[in-house]
């Protein structure tokens, strides 16, 4: 599954006004200086939040000399997805969203999001900037 349906959002989000704070907040953000202080790992959950493909915010390396020389073709991806998903960074990836969204909701998106294993996956496998595996996992 590539994009969240609506049920499943406002399963964490819980309310209009809390969804409607979040992208207001985060619309501020974005215009601020602390835009300079986002990672990966935050537009990550963002998007996660809203329901949106994730996969979409990551490019595929096309450079053939450092895939040649063992650059991965995404790694940002994977490195993103480990923080979101480690316990001991929570506090770190919830810190830009000034408490609007709570160590439960990341529990619920963390649920969602598969951890890709970078060593299983190869190069080939990210073609056309297409990547091998869903955006979200959603129990049945």
């Amino acid at each position: 599954m590539n994009t969240l349906p609506k049920a499943i959002t406002a399963q964490i989000t819980v309310d209009l006004s809390t969804y409607q704070s979040i992208r207001s907040h985060w619309s501020d953000l974005m215009r601020s200086t602390r835009r300079q202080e986002l990672r990966a790992s935050h537009h990550l959950l963002y998007l996660a939040l809203l329901g949106k493909d994730w996969r979409k915010a990551f490019r595929c390396l096309s450079n053939s000399n450092k895939l040649n020389n063992g650059a991965f073709p995404g790694w940002g991806l994977f490195c993103a997805t480990a923080v979101l998903h480690m316990v001991a960074c929570e506090e770190e990836v919830l810190a830009p969203f000034d408490g609007l969204v709570t160590p439960a909701m990341l529990q619920q998106v963390r649920q969602l999001i598969p951890v890709p294993n970078a060593y299983k996956l190869k190069p080939e496998q990210f073609v056309a900037g297409e990547f091998p595996f869903e955006a979200y996992v959603v129990p049945a």
